[in-house]
């Protein structure tokens, strides 16, 4: 019997350990979204470069041309699509309105996540967990 209530207990704490551990990620993946959202609101270099593994993340964005149509845009490189948010001498401000529409995570290394940013644009950002640190490893986006 006492054998029978170790095991109960033992599968018990495991469980509640992979919650915690979930419930962790969630958290530091949320943000991570955030501090992009509001890295950018706020040129915030600080923010935005905790948010992104910028030298290796690529963006990709299907925008407006000049004649209407969807033109399809990639950025290789984030660095210097950070550092010109980061720059931006009339950011937007802590009002605007942003939320995450759904989270997946596989595996407790990847996660994907949609979110809403303002009536501007909606993101599909995709996080990895590296060295324990969750970071923004690619980014595409439609305009709303």
């Amino acid at each position: 019997m006492l054998k029978k209530i170790l095991i109960m207990i033992s599968i018990s704490m495991c469980s509640y350990t992979a919650y915690a551990d979930e419930a962790s990620d969630k958290a530091a993946i949320e943000a991570a979204v955030y501090d992009y959202f509001h890295g950018q609101g706020e040129a915030s270099h600080e923010r935005l470069f905790r948010a992104f593994a910028a030298e290796h993340t690529t963006m990709v964005g299907v925008t407006k041309g000049d004649d209407g149509q969807d033109n399809i845009r990639s950025w290789k490189d984030m660095t210097t699509v950070l550092n010109a948010w980061a720059s931006n001498e009339n950011p937007a401000g802590g009002d605007r309105d942003g939320e995450i529409i759904s989270m997946n995570m596989v595996d407790g290394r990847l996660a994907v996540v949609l979110f809403r940013s303002t009536n501007r644009f909606f993101d599909a950002l995709t996080l990895s967990k590296i060295n324990d640190e969750w970071k923004i490893v690619g980014k595409a986006f439609v305009l709303q």
